[in-house]
């Protein structure tokens, strides 16, 4: 594998077609719906305040697109970063690589400045995923946890986030109600064990009683995605960086 060379595109018009169907290639491996992964990308593209791309050569091999602002949440008495990681993938030849982080820490760096790992910041996303929200688990407190009741100011201020995401309904579990609801019924046994699956512990076990269903020894996309916030506090990302 060759040593990856990350650039930034900070507007869609300087992406061209066909890097937006590289982008498409890479999600519709975990969403299989080429026409519905093109509206979702371009849209939050939209919105975004950085697009990060990681390239192998001329070759896109992931992806982070993302925006942020500043608000109060529950986890400070004064207004924080709040991050909207949009969309962060990953080419499957390329899982476990290390540019997940690469991705994450840029991104952070494009948004929040050199010296973001100083501050306070929290992040959110939506997902399907158990390894992104494992990747979650590097902050100092994340939401939701597996049988765990969250917090009654951390599910408000959950519901607060959906506009953001063009979503309407969550739960007290954090689960948005159909936020994916025409991936809804799709047998996904086979993607879970290629791309989902990594080992089973308390993320996987999130996903399979919410963003999934187990049925008859399939797992079912339930049409459902999980919204995970992290908190993290100052110095806390130095070790990562």
């Amino acid at each position: 594998m060759q040593t990856q060379r990350i650039r930034l595109s900070n507007h869609l018009k300087s992406l061209p077609d066909n890097q937006i169907q590289n982008m498409v290639e890479i999600v519709v491996n975990y969403l299989p719906n080429t026409e519905l992964v093109e509206e979702i990308i371009r849209n939050h593209m939209k919105q975004a305040k950085t697009i990060r791309l990681a390239l192998n050569e001329d070759r896109i091999v992931g992806f982070s697109v993302a925006s942020n602002h500043k608000r109060m949440t529950p986890f400070y008495h004064r207004p924080v970063n709040v991050v909207c990681q949009r969309m962060l993938f990953l080419d499957p030849d390329f899982l476990y690589s290390g540019i997940g982080l690469q991705l994450l820490s840029i991104t952070m760096r494009d948004l929040l400045g050199r010296l973001w790992p100083l501050k306070r910041v929290v992040t959110f996303c939506r997902t399907q995923n158990p390894v992104v929200a494992k990747f979650m688990s590097m902050f100092n407190e994340v939401y939701p946890q597996y049988n765990q009741p969250t917090p009654r100011d951390v599910r408000e201020f959950a519901a607060s986030l959906l506009p953001l995401l063009g979503d309407k309904s969550i739960d007290d579990n954090l689960k948005i109600i159909g936020a994916l609801e025409r991936f809804r019924g799709l047998d996904y046994t086979d993607k879970w064990d290629q791309y989902y699956h990594r080992r089973k512990d308390k993320y996987e076990k999130l996903m399979l009683n919410s963003a999934f269903e187990e049925r008859g020894g399939r797992i079912i996309n339930s049409g459902h995605a999980i919204l995970m916030i992290g908190y993290a506090k100052p110095f806390n990302f130095i070790r990562f960086i």
